[in-house]
This record gives structure tokens, sequence and C-alpha cells, in this order.
């Protein structure tokens, strides 16, 4: 099984806005020299504008990516841009779908709380709640949670 989970589209709007503006402002400045704004930057600021929120932003926030696959060495999880986690299924105790609260955690993306662990979620308020054999938790967004549940389930009784 894999699942792909990227940015609700009012996240990526909002980016895109940002980026809009900056585009705009680095145009009618730096290409027709007319300052932009009421109070104008310099035009090496407005360079470093353009290219932190023209081009960086946008390309980070619009690349990432929330991807969960069933592997046979255990379930993979990969927060895009960031490194994998590899869970091996003789890893996991318990696996429960339950409803996500973003708020309990501060919102969405990697998050970890004292009291519930680590989170991986892109949108929704979906996912499962896994309960790892060293006593860790973690919960995992996800738009099919009773079919990742029951498969992680099966792999687990196999091993």
């Amino acid at each position: 099984m894999r699942e792909v989970q990227r940015l609700p589209w009012y996240a990526n709007a909002l980016v895109l806005i940002v980026a809009a503006v900056i585009w705009y402002g680095f145009i009618q400045q730096i290409i027709f020299g007319i300052p932009f704004g009421s109070k104008p930057a310099s035009d090496t600021e407005m360079w470093g504008l353009f290219l932190l929120f023209g081009i960086c932003f946008p390309l980070f926030f619009l690349s990432m990516k929330l991807v969960t696959k069933t592997e046979k060495e255990g379930l993979v999880i990969r927060f895009f841009p960031f490194r994998s986690r590899v869970i091996p299924y003789q890893q996991i105790k318990n696996v429960q779908v339950q409803p996500y609260h973003p708020m309990s955690y501060g919102g969405w993306g990697i998050r970890w709380s004292l009291k519930k662990g680590r989170a991986y979620t892109m949108k929704g308020k979906k996912g499962i709640w896994i309960e790892l054999t060293d006593g860790d938790c973690l919960y995992l967004g996800s738009q099919k949670p009773e079919e990742l549940a029951k498969y992680i389930q099966r792999e687990c009784l196999y091993r």
C-alpha cells in the first residue's frame, strides 16, 4: 500500500499569493525601476526577498508531501523533503484508527508532544495511532486510515 498526501489547496494558494506579491514587487522595482511599496526595500533586499520568498519558499512548500508505504521491511514514513523513517513490523505493538486533533499537537506537519509522542500529518483529521514495543507512540495521518491499519495489523500477525 502506498499513500501520498500533499498540502491542502488553501495552503498552496497562500504560498502562491505570497510568491506572486514578491514577484510583482521584484519586477516593478528591479526590472522597471519603480520602487515597490510606501517604504521600499533596497535593490539588494529585494533580490534577497525574491530569492527567499519568490523562489525558495514556494519550491519548499509546494514540494512537501507525506508518503506512507508498506514495504516488506516495515512501514516507511517520508515527510518530503526530510528523511524517511522505517518502522519494522516486529516493533509495532498496537495499531488503532483514531481522529486527529491538530491543535493538540500544534497543527499539521512533523510534530512532537511529550505526552503523545511524534505525529506525521499533512491534512485532515484522520489517521492511525501506533504503539511501539519500546513504549514510544506515534500518530500517522492518513486519508485511508482503516485500510492502512488493517494492512499493518495483517503484516504484524505474520511476523
